[in-house]
């Protein structure tokens, strides 16, 4: 009883990872200023292109930021032509201008973060639906599996399994209600 309260509380994943989120955001936040001041045309526009990603890190409750991540990662990529176009060229004003002058490349650097927003919001349905197809059809195989020893074994055998499993089912019931009962009598002592 003394081990189990000087034992400190484990720290929840949730949190270190929320934790983590936001130092990545302020870290961002940091990179994006330290890019403005060292070089203006390319922190302008981060600054700019990086809008979409921001208001995802600003708007995502959830503390991995799990929606976050993907827009970021593919407004990046969006932004990664105009960006190769203003360091292989000049690096100035004039040419930022030029760049955010053409709506090609916000354009790009924003549809690409709507398309990691859906891809975001649409992945866990597509792979529920993958996960679903494949317990189906796992379930069918055990069901002819199933048949093919009741064919084999007779009904017998059947009635016999369902009732022992029946019984195990009562017992492993009875144990967690033993077990949830002593929690709380452990609890109150």
């Amino acid at each position: 009883m003394a081990n189990a309260a000087a034992k400190p509380a484990p720290v929840q994943a949730g949190r270190r990872s929320g934790r983590r989120a936001r130092w990545a955001f302020w870290a961002f936040g940091l990179g994006t200023g330290l890019a403005l001041g060292v070089a203006l045309p390319t922190g302008l526009l981060l600054l700019v292109g990086l809008l979409p990603a921001a208001a995802a890190f600003a708007s995502d409750s959830d503390p991995d930021k799990m929606t976050a991540r993907p827009v970021l990662y593919l407004n990046l990529a969006g932004l990664m032509p105009a960006l190769k176009a203003l360091w292989l060229g000049e690096h100035d004003l004039r040419a930022l201008a030029s760049l955010l002058g053409d709506p090609g490349t916000l354009a790009l650097a924003y549809g690409a973060a709507a398309f990691g927003f859906l891809l975001a919001r649409s992945l866990p349905y597509a792979v529920l639906a993958v996960l679903e197809a494949r317990a189906a059809t796992t379930m069918k195989l055990l069901e002819a599996r199933q048949d093919e020893l009741r064919a084999l074994w007779g009904d017998e055998v059947v009635a016999e399994a369902n009732r022992l499993a029946a019984r195990a089912a009562r017992l492993t019931e009875a144990k967690a209600q033993e077990t949830k009962q002593g929690g709380r009598e452990a609890g109150r002592g």
